[in-house]
């Protein structure tokens, strides 16, 4: 292997690293409803996010008013929420300059619902876009898809979704895909696979 190659694949494990770090960021600073953090993730050129049955927001304005209406309002009698996030891929398309990612998110709160506090079971895929600015990796579109929410009591095969009551009245638009447990709909895979594909 050349120089150039070296260097090259050098650049690509430091932008794959990044990523993951990326990711791992917003994760903690999500669960802790850290809304400045959040937004300081996110390009100014963000083209989407779009979270469950939310709807879409379109822009880094979007972003805003999506992410102030989850994280910015204080919640009355909120307790704890956990997202963790496993067996990442990353694909960094050949410019490098923009790069997709893709996650699952088995995650846990407790909060107010229904009158009560109550433990919840949530599970989930993200499908990102990330764009690479004045050598910075940022989140160009992020959207996560939920596969079931459900009560520690009565689990997703009784209870898959605890309300259909989802949708935000600021959204831009509709969701694009929302077919949670059990309609047996598959995210698509963002990256290639590595044999066949290649």
């Amino acid at each position: 292997m050349n120089l150039e190659k070296l260097e090259k694949q050098v650049t690509l494990l430091e932008d794959i690293q990044e990523i993951e770090n990326l990711q791992k960021l917003y994760g903690y600073y999500f669960d802790y409803s850290m809304f400045p953090e959040v937004m300081g993730l996110f390009s100014e050129n963000t083209d989407s996010v779009e979270v469950t049955g939310h709807g879409v927001f379109r822009g880094k304005e979007g972003a805003r008013r999506m992410y102030e209406a989850m994280l910015a309002t204080k919640r009355s009698g909120w307790i704890f929420f956990e997202i963790m996030q496993s067996q990442g891929v990353v694909d960094i398309a050949t410019d490098g300059k923009t790069a997709t990612g893709c996650w699952y998110t088995p995650s846990f709160e407790c909060r107010p619902f229904g009158g009560a506090q109550r433990q919840t079971w949530q599970f989930g895929i993200y499908d990102n876009e990330y764009i690479k600015e004045n050598g910075k990796w940022y989140f160009k579109k992020l959207r996560w898809s939920l596969i079931f929410w459900t009560s520690f009591e009565s689990g997703f095969l009784k209870v898959p979704r605890l309300t259909d009551d989802l949708a935000f009245p600021n959204a831009d638009a509709s969701p694009t895909a929302y077919h949670p447990y059990p309609s047996r709909y598959h995210v698509p895979f963002p990256f290639k696979h590595p044999v066949a594909d290649a």
